[in-house]
């Protein structure tokens, strides 16, 4: 089981560290992307059902609760879970968070980057 987090770890490790840094250090870009998702109904809707498949994905091969950092694992199924409802059900909350309406428009970029840095070092050298 172990295995299945540090294999999860190791692809998202580096995804979320360059998807982090691109949100940081293309911001501009960043909020034209998340204008043109939040005006097609569509693609926004495809978006929550990638988050949510991509979720219960990684919940399948590692759910488990720890001491340890292999929680940050289930931790991201479960959050990419949560952002695919909230996308379905509260798609207005969930623009605004991620568009900075909340105050959160530097947390959006760093909150990845830290835990893909995270999440990296497990996959790596652990």
């Amino acid at each position: 089981m172990q295995n299945a987090a540090m294999w999860l770890a190791s692809i998202f490790g580096p995804f979320l560290v360059i998807l982090g840094l691109w949100m940081l250090l293309y911001c501009d870009q960043y909020m034209k992307v998340l204008s043109g998702i939040k005006s097609s109904a569509g693609l926004f809707y495809i978006n929550s059902i990638f988050n949510l498949l991509i979720g219960f994905t990684v919940l399948s091969q590692y759910d488990l609760w720890g001491w340890d950092m292999l929680v940050l694992v289930t931790i991201l199924g479960w959050a990419m879970v949560v952002r695919g409802v909230m996308g379905l059900f509260v798609p207005q909350l969930l623009m605004d968070i991620l568009m900075g309406k909340h105050g959160f428009s530097k947390i959006v970029g760093i909150i990845p980057l830290v835990w893909g840095v995270f999440l990296s070092y497990v996959g790596f050298f652990l």
